[in-house]
């Protein structure tokens, strides 16, 4: 198996922002997604929000608070309201 090297490109982009500082969470999330997902996961969860942007709120109101864990229940519980919304 061949490793592909990453190559840097040069882009002019515009962003719409009330001000830098939402211009700077935009850009930074934008960095957080390209680092810690792989090309096809992250082409694949634009796809999904762009199709589906009711699922950012759906996301909001199941995502744990900091420092909770969910349990087998909340995942059920989460499994069921996706399907309810969704399906």
């Amino acid at each position: 198996m061949k490793l592909q090297t990453m190559k840097n490109f040069n882009i002019s982009l515009t962003v719409q922002a009330e001000n830098e500082e939402q211009l700077h969470e935009k850009l930074q999330a934008f960095q957080d997604l390209q680092d810690h997902l792989e090309h096809d996961d992250f082409i694949a969860s634009t796809a999904i929000i762009v199709e589906h942007p009711d699922i950012v709120d759906f996301i909001k109101e199941v995502i744990p608070e900091e420092g909770e864990e969910l349990t087998m229940t909340d995942y059920i519980k989460i499994a069921k309201k996706a399907f309810e919304r969704f399906a």
